[in-house]
């Protein structure tokens, strides 16, 4: 899975919406809009995602 499809599958899981994530990683939601479109983030951003959904960088990267 790349880190597109392991955002989708997180926050399908924990039924989060691109507004809620982007509130709570302080990032604007069009940010979020645009990794699920298969944008990379960079590594500050993929440390937040994974730490919100307590993860680790590798997992969210795979």
């Amino acid at each position: 899975m790349s880190f597109r499809e392991n955002l989708v599958s997180k926050m399908e899981e924990s039924k989060i919406t691109n507004y809620r994530l982007s509130k709570d990683i302080h990032v604007h939601a069009t940010t979020i809009r645009n990794w699920k479109e298969g944008v990379n983030p960079i590594l500050e951003h993929i440390k937040r995602v994974a730490d919100y959904f307590g993860t680790t960088i590798d997992e969210m990267t795979k």
